[in-house]
C-alpha cells in the first residue's frame, strides 16, 4: 500500500526515499527536497533531507496500483476519510505557523493522490521509545531533560488553544544533539474562541497514555491541559518503569502500581509528580504543565548533549494510535460490567471463611489425636491397667471463671498398643468431676502446659461485622442517585460530594464518568457566570472584545473570561498594527492580536 521508492510529489519537488513508518492514520516517508539555497557563491541547487507523512486511513483505503491514488472502500468510509483529512490539514496549517525549538516544522501542506500531505523536517536521531528498547529503563535525570523540553512545548501549544492528544514515548524524538522534539499532531485539536472543538470529535487515544476522558466523545470538547498533562505523566511513568501503565478506564478495577515499586531509584518527588498528573479525575491533576513542571527537580543542564543512537529507518516497531467510532463507545459501554468484576475474594467471603472454619476444625481433631496418643504411651510405659470399659482424660481447654471443663472419651474394646481413631471417637464437654476419678485414670504431669497450649489454639477472634455485597450496592445506588438529582439542579458541590462517598463505597467506571462530568459542568457553568459579565463585540485575535455590563467600558478578553486587555477604555477602533482602545483623557493604547500594548498614549490611530 506504500508509494514505491523514488516516487516524485508535487512536480517532482520532493522524491520519496523509501518507508520509515506507518500507522493507523498513516505512511511516513523519508525525502527528499529539490530547492535552491543563495549565497555568497549565487543560487546552488541542492538536495534537503525531510520526512513526507501521508495520510493513509487504513481501515477505510486502498492504493489504485496503476495511478498511486488513495481510494475509499465505501461511501461510509468516505464521510469517515474526508473528514479526518480535512481534519489533518487544518492541524498542519496551523503549525506550519507554530515555530518552537522543540516541535518538528512543518514545511508544507498539499493535496495530491486524492489525499494529504505533510512536508516536515527530517530528524537525524530516534524516538524515546526506540532508546527504551535499546537502552531499557532510562536514568531519572535523562528523562527528567526530556521532559522539561517537551514541557516548553506544550506550554507553548496550549498557550495557542492546541492540545497534542497522543503524547507517548514513540512521539518524541531525540536529535543528535539530544534535544527532544515533539512530533505527529494527527490527532490534535485547536479551540476557538467559544471554546468549541473546530476538528472531529472522533474518538483517537493510545491505550496506556490517553485519559479516561479521551474515551467519551465528550470527555475533550472544552480545552484543558489535562489529557496532555496525563499523558505525559504516563510517558514518565513509562521511561521510568519499562512498563506500560494501566488504561485508565480500567484503573477502577486494575490499580495503577507506583512506579518506585518497579523501579526503586525513582526519587519521591518525581514519583509524586507522576502519581499527581496520572490521575483519573481531570481536577486531581496539575491544571497547567508549568505546575506540573514546578513540581519536578530537574537536573542541571549541561553543555553538549548527543544522542549515541542515530535515525531508525523504519527499524522502530510501529505502535498504532487508536481509533474509536460511536460504535466502538457504545460497545466500550455495553461492556463495563465485564470490565468491573470484583476478585473472588470480594464476591464470596462466606465461601472463604467455611474454608478458614474447616481448616482450624482438622487441627483441632489433630492435637486431639496426638494427646491421645501420648496418653496411651505413658500408660504403656508405667504399666498401668486400664479398664477397658471407660477411659477418662482429664483435658482442660477452657476457662470459664472458676470452673474447668474436660472432654470425655468413650471407646469400646480399646487395645494397648492401638490408637484412638478419630472417626470413631465420641467426644463429649462435661463439667470435670473429681470425685468420680477412678483409680485407672491417668493424669498427665504436665497438664497446665497442656493446658495453656490447648487453651491458645482455642482462642476465637471476634471479625467485626462486614456490609454484604447487597447493602453495598444498595449504598452505592443511592449515593449515585442522590448525586445526579443535585447535578439535575446544579448542586455540583454537593453532587460531587456524594459521588465521592460513592467513589469510597465502591469504585466503578460509572461514578469516576460522574465526577469528571460533575467536574466540567461546574466549570463549565463558573465559566459562563464569568462570560456573562461581559457583552461580546468581535474576536481580536485570539482574545475577544468585549464591553463590561456593571462599567460600560471596553476590553479584552481570552477562552477563560479573564481580562487580558482590562476593560477600562471608553471605545475601540481599527489601528493600522491591531486595535486602538480609547482612554478616559482621550489618548489611545494600541494593542496587537497578541494583547500586547505596542504604543501608549498615542494622540492618533
Amino acid at each position: 500500500m506504500n508509494l514505491p521508492n523514488g516516487h516524485v510529489l508535487q512536480n517532482r519537488k520532493y522524491r520519496i526515499t523509501h518507508v520509515i513508518g506507518q500507522g493507523g492514520f498513516g505512511i511516513t516517508y523519508k525525502g527528499v527536497w529539490y530547492t535552491e539555497v543563495k549565497g555568497a557563491l549565487g543560487t546552488v541547487q541542492t538536495e534537503v533531507p525531510i520526512c513526507i507523512k501521508e495520510y493513509f486511513f487504513k481501515d477505510y483505503c486502498y492504493r489504485d496500483t496503476a495511478s498511486f491514488a488513495v481510494r475509499v472502500h465505501s461511501e461510509t468510509g468516505r464521510v469517515l476519510f474526508d473528514k479526518f483529512k480535512e481534519k489533518l490539514i487544518k492541524e498542519a496549517k496551523i503549525l506550519s505557523e507554530v515555530h518552537h525549538p522543540h516541535i518538528v516544522n512543518v514545511l508544507e501542506v498539499f493535496e495530491e493522490n486524492d489525499t494529504a500531505y505533510i512536508a516536515m523536517e527530517y530528524i537525524s536521531g530516534c524516538s524515546l521509545k526506540y532508546m527504551m528498547d535499546r537502552e531499557g529503563v532510562l536514568p531519572e535525570a535523562k528523562v527528567l531533560r526530556y521532559v522539561h523540553e517537551i514541557g516548553e512545548a506544550l506550554q507553548f501549544v496550549h498557550e495557542k488553544n492546541i492540545l497534542h492528544l497522543d503524547i507517548k514515548p514513540s512521539n518524541i524524538l531525540i536529535d543528535s544533539s539530544g534535544k527532544a522534539r515533539l512530533i505527529d499532531f494527527g490527532v490534535s485539536k485547536r479551540y476557538d474562541i467559544e471554546q468549541q472543538e473546530t476538528s472531529t470529535t472522533m474518538l483517537t487515544l493510545s491505550k496506556g497514555f490517553a485519559s479516561i476522558e479521551q474515551y467519551d466523545n465528550e470527555g475533550t470538547q472544552s480545552f484543558s491541559p489535562c489529557p496532555d498533562i496525563y499523558s505525559l505523566g504516563a510517558t514518565m511513568y513509562n521511561l521510568l518503569t519499562g512498563k506500560i501503565p494501566t488504561e485508565s478506564i480500567l484503573r477502577a478495577t486494575r490499580s495503577l502500581q507506583n512506579p518506585s515499586e518497579l523501579n526503586k531509584d525513582i526519587s519521591p518527588k518525581t514519583e509524586a509528580a507522576i502519581i499527581k498528573a496520572m490521575q483519573i479525575i481531570p481536577a486531581d491533576r496539575f491544571q497547567t504543565v508549568s505546575e506540573m513542571m514546578a513540581a519536578l527537580d530537574f537536573p542541571p543542564e549541561e553543555e553538549e548533549q548527543t544522542n549515541s543512537l542515530q535515525e531508525t529507518d523504519g527499524q522502530e516497531d510501529n505502535e498504532e494510535t487508536t481509533v474509536l467510532s460511536q460504535n466502538d463507545q457504545q460497545l466500550l459501554n455495553e461492556n463495563d460490567e465485564d470490565r468491573t468484576i470484583l476478585n473472588e475474594e470480594e464476591i464470596s467471603p462466606q465461601k472463604h471463611k467455611k474454608r478458614r472454619k474447616g481448616v482450624l476444625i482438622s487441627v483441632i481433631i489433630a492435637i486431639f489425636a496426638c494427646i491421645g496418643s501420648a496418653v496411651a504411651l505413658l500408660v504403656q510405659g508405667n504399666k498401668a491397667t486400664i479398664n477397658p470399659g471407660t477411659t477418662e482424660l482429664i483435658n482442660p481447654i477452657e476457662e470459664k471463671e472458676d470452673s474447668t471443663q474436660a472432654i470425655q472419651e468413650t471407646k469400646p474394646d480399646v487395645e494397648k498398643d492401638a490408637l484412638p481413631s478419630v472417626e470413631k471417637k465420641e467426644t463429649e464437654i462435661v463439667k470435670q468431676q473429681p470425685e468420680k476419678l477412678t483409680p485407672t485414670t491417668v493424669v498427665p504431669e504436665k497438664q497446665p502446659e497442656t493446658k495453656q497450649v490447648l487453651a491458645e489454639e482455642k482462642k476465637i477472634t471476634i471479625q467485626p461485622v462486614q456490609p454484604s455485597v447487597e447493602e453495598i450496592n444498595a449504598e452505592y445506588d443511592a449515593l449515585i442517585a442522590s448525586g445526579k438529582d443535585k447535578m439535575g439542579k446544579a448542586d455540583f458541590t454537593n453532587a460531587k460530594k456524594d459521588f465521592t462517598k460513592a467513589k469510597e463505597t465502591k469504585l466503578t467506571e460509572e461514578v469516576v464518568r460522574l465526577l469528571i462530568s460533575c467536574d466540567e459542568k461546574e466549570a463549565a457553568k463558573l465559566l459562563a457566570d464569568k462570560k456573562d459579565q461581559y457583552e461580546v463585540k468581535k474576536t481580536f485575535g485570539n482574545y475577544t472584545i468585549v464591553r463590561k455590563k456593571s462599567t460600560k467600558l471596553y476590553g479584552a478578553i481570552d477562552v477563560n473570561a479573564n481580562e487580558r486587555i482590562p476593560c477600562k477604555y471608553l471605545n475601540v477602533g481599527i489601528a493600522e498594527n491591531g486595535r486602538a482602545f480609547e482612554r478616559k483623557d482621550g489618548l489611545f493604547d494600541i494593542y496587537d492580536a497578541n494583547g500586547v500594548l505596542v504604543n501608549e498614549g498615542s494622540t492618533y490611530y
